[in-house]
C-alpha cells in the first residue's frame, strides 16, 4: 500500500514522497482497529500513550469536530496534524470545492498511515496539499507558495482551521511556529500584490511611458540557458561585502556576474568594473539616482536588465546598453511583446539572483547579501548611496533571524520579505547555491562557504561572457518595430473601450445598491414579502456586476493596478461570508461593500483609461521617428 501512495504522490510532490519513503519507522505510532462494527482504524502515539480518535468510534468524533466550526465559508483550510486523515476526508466529503493543506511534523506518521491505508483517492484531488518533514522555516517556501495561488487570494482572511488536537498537543512548539510562519507567508503574499493602488498605478504609467523603450531593445529571453552550467554571482550592498569585494577583480572573464543597481557606483569606487547585468526594479525617481554622472566608459561592459516599471529616468541616466526584463505581472502579458518573464521577488537582490537562474548559471554564489544589520547596526557597505546606516530600514524596529555566523542577526521587516523571498527562489532552484556572504542573515538551503573558496572551487574557466551576451541579443529591426507598435497601439484601443464598457457595468452595481438601501431604510419595510422579492433579485444583481472581474480582458488588463484594492476588497466582503450566516442583515452589510467596491474600481480604471489615451499619442509621435 505504501508504493502505491508514494507513486501518486510522486507525481505531484516527488521531494515529499522520497523524504517519506526514506524517514526511518521507530514503531512510535501503531494502527488499530476500533470497536466500531465495521473495525474502523485508530492510532495511538506510543509515546505519549493517546489514541488520535474516539476508542469506540473514530469517526464520530472527527464529524463533531468539523460540525462544531459552524463552517460558513469552506473554500479554504488548512489542518494541523495529519493522523489517520479522517478530518480531511470528512472535510472534503463535505466540501469538495474546496483547497485544503495539511501541515505535519512527523513523517513518520505519514509513513505508518500510508503503508496500511489506501489514500488514493484524496491524494488524487487536486486542490489536496501536505506538507511535511521540514522545520517551521523550512516550511515557509511551500506555504508562500502555496497561499500565492490567485484562487485563493480572496480567502486568506477566512481561512478555516482545523487542528488534530493530539498532534498539537504532542508538538506544541512546533505547531505555534508554523502558525506565527503562516501568519508571515500570508502578509508577504499579500505585500506582493502592493498596499496602495496608487503605487500599482505608478507601476503602470511607468510601463506605459516605457513603451518604446520596449519596443526598441532585446529581452531576457534570447539568453535562456546561454550559461548552463557556468558560475555566476550576485553582488549585492550588505555591509560584509567591505571583506570580500576585492576578490572580483579579475573575475568578469570567469563567471557572469549580476548585482542590483545601488553596487555600480560602490564597484567603480574600488576600480572595479560593475557587473555584467545591473538589475532594477523600483518604481521611484530615487532609483535614478543611483546612475547620476555615470559615463559611457564607466559601464560599456554593463546592461541594464531593469524591468520596465522603472520610472523613464531610470533607463535614461544608464548610459549603456538595456535589457527589458519582465516581471510576473498580468500587464506584460497584455502587452505581449515577448522579452522574457521572471518570478522576481521584492527587491533588485531578489532579482539578480533569478536573472542567473534564468541564464542556467551554476552554481550561484552570494556576496554581500546580508539581508542584516551588524551590531553596530550598519545597513549596507561602505560606499553605498543610502550611507552606511541607512535610516529607513532602522527606523521600524528590528527583528531577529538566524545567522550565518551568529545564532540570531537583526534585520528589518523589509529586509525579512527580501530574506524569505530568497528562500523561496533558493528551493525552486535546481542547481547549487552558495552563500559566501560572511555575515548576516541565514538563507536556508544555501552553503556556507568563503568568497576566497567559493572562487577557489568553482570559478576557475575563462568565459566569454560579455560576447556571449552580444552573440545572443538581437536589436529590434524597423520592421519588427512597427508592427509592435501598430499592435500595441490597437490593445490602447480595445483597453479603452473595454475600459468605457465596464465602467457603464460597474455604474449599474452602484445603483443596484442603492436601490437596495433605499427598500431597507426600516425594517418595518422589509416585513413585506414583495420587498422581500425585490431585495433577493437586486442581490443577484448587485454580485452579477463582478462577472466582469472574472474575464481574461479584465485580469490582463487590469488586474496588476486594481489588485492592491481588489484582493482586499475581495477579502473583506468574504470575511464578512465567513462570520455571519446567510441572512438580510448580512445582505445589508454585503450592499455597503459591493457600493464601495465597485466605485472604487470604477474610479481606478477612470484614471487608468487616461494613461491610455496618452500613451495612444506617445506611440504614434514614437512610430514617426523609426526609419
Amino acid at each position: 500500500m505504501l508504493k502505491k501512495n508514494l507513486t501518486i504522490l510522486a507525481k505531484r510532490d516527488p521531494n515529499l514522497a522520497n523524504r517519506i519513503a526514506i524517514a526511518p519507522i521507530t514503531g512510535r505510532y501503531k494502527i488499530l482497529k476500533s470497536q466500531r462494527s465495521d473495525q474502523m482504524y485508530n492510532i495511538i502515539d506510543l509515546k505519549t500513550k493517546l489514541y488520535h480518535y474516539n476508542q469506540y468510534d473514530p469517526y464520530i468524533g472527527v464529524k463533531m469536530d468539523i460540525e462544531k466550526m459552524g463552517i460558513l465559508l469552506p473554500n479554504l483550510a488548512v489542518f494541523f496534524g495529519f493522523g489517520l486523515g479522517y478530518h480531511v476526508s470528512e472535510y472534503l466529503s463535505k466540501y469538495p470545492n474546496a483547497t485544503v493543506l495539511v501541515i505535519e511534523e512527523d513523517l513518520e506518521i505519514i509513513k505508518t498511515v500510508f503503508s496500511l491505508v489506501n489514500f488514493s483517492q484524496v491524494l488524487n484531488y487536486k486542490n489536496f496539499h501536505v506538507v511535511s518533514g521540514l522545520t517551521p522555516i523550512q516550511m515557509y517556501p511551500y506555504l508562500f507558495n502555496f497561499f500565492n495561488q490567485s484562487h485563493l487570494l480572496q480567502f486568506l482572511s477566512s481561512i478555516n482551521m482545523v487542528q488534530n488536537s493530539i498532534s498539537v498537543s504532542g508538538n506544541k512548539v512546533f505547531y505555534v511556529n508554523i502558525l506565527k510562519m503562516l501568519k508571515e507567508a500570508v502578509t508577504n503574499v499579500l505585500a506582493l500584490y502592493g498596499n496602495d493602488p496608487h503605487d500599482s498605478l505608478i507601476g503602470i504609467q511607468m510601463t506605459l511611458r516605457n513603451l518604446a523603450t520596449i519596443v526598441d531593445n532585446p529581452g531576457i529571453a534570447e539568453l535562456k540557458d546561454k550559461f548552463k552550467g557556468k558560475p555566476g554571482i550576485v553582488v549585492s550592498t550588505g555591509p560584509s561585502l567591505n571583506k570580500n569585494v576585492e576578490f572580483l577583480k579579475g573575475l568578469d572573464n570567469k563567471a557572469v556576474i549580476v548585482a542590483p543597481d545601488a553596487t555600480v557606483k560602490v564597484l567603480l569606487k574600488r576600480g572595479i568594473k560593475p557587473a555584467h547585468m545591473v538589475t532594477s526594479l523600483e518604481r521611484v525617481v530615487a532609483t535614478s539616482k543611483l546612475f547620476e554622472g555615470l559615463t559611457e566608459e564607466d559601464v560599456k561592459d554593463s546592461y541594464l536588465s531593469a524591468c520596465p516599471v522603472v520610472v523613464p529616468e531610470t533607463y535614461a541616466n544608464f548610459p549603456g546598453e538595456k535589457i527589458i526584463v519582465y516581471r510576473n505581472f498580468a500587464t506584460f502579458k497584455w502587452i505581449d511583446i515577448p522579452k522574457g518573464i521572471l518570478d522576481i521577488g521584492p527587491s533588485a537582490g531578489n532579482m539578480a539572483f533569478k536573472v542567473l537562474e534564468w541564464l542556467g548559471c551554476d552554481p550561484i554564489i552570494l556576496i554581500g547579501q546580508d539581508l542584516a544589520f551588524t551590531d553596530d547596526e550598519k545597513t549596507h557597505a561602505e560606499g553605498t548611496h543610502y550611507g552606511e546606516k541607512a535610516e529607513s530600514y532602522l527606523a521600524r524596529g528590528t527583528i531577529a533571524v538566524p545567522g550565518n555566523y551568529q545564532e540570531t542577526v537583526k534585520t528589518s521587516q523589509t529586509f525579512s520579505q527580501f530574506l524569505r523571498h530568497y528562500e523561496r527562489d533558493v528551493l525552486a532552484y535546481k542547481g547549487k547555491v552558495i552563500n559566501a556572504t560572511e555575515g548576516g542573515a541565514k538563507i536556508e538551503g544555501t552553503t556556507l562557504m568563503t568568497f576566497q573558496e567559493a572562487i577557489a572551487k568553482y570559478v576557475n574557466d575563462d568565459i566569454d561572457t560579455l560576447e556571449t551576451i552580444k552573440t545572443n541579443l538581437k536589436i529590434p529591426t524597423s520592421k519588427i518595430k512597427k508592427r509592435e507598435v501598430k499592435e500595441l497601439s490597437k490593445k490602447l484601443h480595445d483597453a479603452i473601450r473595454f475600459s468605457d464598457n465596464l465602467i457603464e457595468k460597474l455604474s449599474l452595481g452602484v445603483q443596484h445598491c442603492l436601490e437596495f438601501e433605499e427598500i431597507v431604510k426600516t425594517d418595518l419595510e422589509l416585513e413585506d414579502a414583495t420587498n422581500l422579492a425585490k431585495c433577493n433579485e437586486l442581490i443577484k444583481k448587485i454580485e452579477k456586476a463582478q462577472e466582469s472581474f472574472g474575464s481574461q480582458e479584465f485580469y490582463l488588463i487590469f488586474m496588476h493596478y486594481v489588485q492592491s484594492y481588489y484582493i482586499k476588497a475581495s477579502m473583506d466582503i468574504n470575511h464578512y461570508k465567513y462570520k455571519i450566516k446567510q441572512s438580510t442583515d448580512l445582505n445589508k452589510i454585503l450592499v455597503v461593500k459591493f457600493k464601495e467596491f465597485y466605485s472604487v474600481i470604477s474610479a481606478l480604471i477612470g484614471k487608468i483609461n487616461i494613461e491610455f489615451k496618452e500613451s495612444l499619442v506617445r506611440m504614434e509621435e514614437y512610430s514617426k521617428g523609426i526609419k
